[in-house]
């Protein structure tokens, strides 16, 4: 693979247009590489990209042949994705958990380590562009990805700070009702969404104006957020109730709450289908629900000693791959398979080892 990955190989033979050319890069924090993935062939390649660092995060880069991978230190490192290589490389004061990429995909954003400050490197340069100092201890970011806006919230405290954008010389801060943990900015970058999961609720801000337009009470401690393709539907799982809370942000409603699996985890939709692929790490099964008609379309059974943690639609919207932490595998589901039926059971494709506690994952088609 040091030659590069073998397009030549894929995309061939009698299965024809509806085989998706493509390979996901997968990293595997405890092994401490990226495994690529072959798939068209469902098979793994044998040799595997040697970041400097554990990965914990991988960012993709829209249009260019880079991923970006974030090790458990901070470093920020370059994937070059049809050589299967590494390239440029930073060794940042970032924590690996608050890392984003701008919405031109020309700033890679985070917070330090020690949360005193927001931090803006350059990936024209790989190298530190800016900091801003914060008055309390960073613990969320968001990126806007519409908008040259970014979001931070603190340890603690009860407000969010909106900088918009890299020229601006201070955050702007509005105060909120209750401590701030996880933040997400609307698909146009209109309004932040700040999550305050000890008092079960989230505000939503303006961005323009920093003025809370609406806080919407929730039945359960929200902890995982997905949005659907085009934002208008935010999806939440947390402890409380065994089910999926849907928001209609742009209403400012909260819409109704889906029954699930047990104790739901992180989420991924897909677009054509519409389908909610919810993750239920403690039962090795992943719900998928139908978005259209807000039903449960079936459940699939990813290995009893699995731990799901999370879900990748490939781009062509044939599969769903699982994460599956413990087992160290990917499990992948064939939306085609999913039909409703009386027993709302959906087959299991095939699995692929890939290597101790996989974390994140790229998918990238080559057709």
């Amino acid at each position: 693979m040091g030659s590069g990955l073998p397009l030549g190989m894929v995309g061939c033979g009698s299965r024809g247009k509806s085989v998706f050319v493509g390979y996901a890069f997968v990293a595997t924090r405890d092994s401490g590489d990226i495994a690529v993935v072959n798939l068209a062939a469902f098979s793994l390649e044998p040799k595997r990209i040697k970041p400097r660092g554990r990965p914990v995060h991988l960012i993709d880069v829209p249009g260019e042949d880079v991923l970006l991978s974030v090790t458990e230190t901070g470093a920020v490192e370059e994937v070059k994705v049809s050589e299967a290589t590494m390239g440029r490389a930073l060794e940042t004061p970032l924590d690996p958990g608050a890392v984003w990429l701008s919405h031109d995909a020309a700033t890679i954003w985070g917070l330090t380590r020690d949360g005193k400050a927001l931090v803006a490197v350059s990936r024209a340069t790989m190298r530190v562009s800016r900091k801003w100092a914060l008055p309390g201890k960073g613990r969320g970011i968001a990126v806007s990805p519409g908008t040259a806006d970014v979001a931070v919230s603190l340890d603690g405290e009860a407000r969010v700070g909106i900088l918009r954008g890299p020229g601006e010389k201070e955050l702007a801060w509005t105060e909120l009702e209750a401590e701030a943990g996880a933040l997400r900015y609307l698909r146009n970058g209109s309004m932040v969404i700040a999550v305050q999961e000890g008092a079960r609720q989230l505000t939503l801000v303006d961005t323009a104006s920093g003025k809370v337009m609406v806080t919407l009470p929730l039945p359960i401690r929200p902890e995982n957020l997905c949005f659907n393709a085009d934002g208008g539907q935010l999806f939440i799982t947390g402890e409380g109730v065994d089910g999926v809370v849907v928001v209609y942000p742009y209403q400012s409603q909260v819409a109704t709450t889906l029954l699930s699996g047990k104790a739901p985890g992180p989420m991924a939709v897909s677009v054509a289908p519409q389908f909610l692929f919810v993750t239920s790490p403690s039962t090795g099964t992943v719900s998928v629900l139908d978005v259209r008609t807000q039903k449960l379309a079936a459940v699939v059974a990813v290995g009893a000693d699995a731990e799901p943690r999370a879900v990748v639609v490939t781009p062509d919207q044939s599969m769903a791959l699982v994460l599956n932490r413990k087992s160290g595998d990917i499990a992948i589901i064939r939306l085609a398979n999913i039909v409703s039926k009386r027993q709302k059971t959906a087959p299991l494709f095939t699995m692929i080892p890939v290597g101790s506690a996989p974390v994140a994952a790229v998918v990238r088609s080559f057709a």
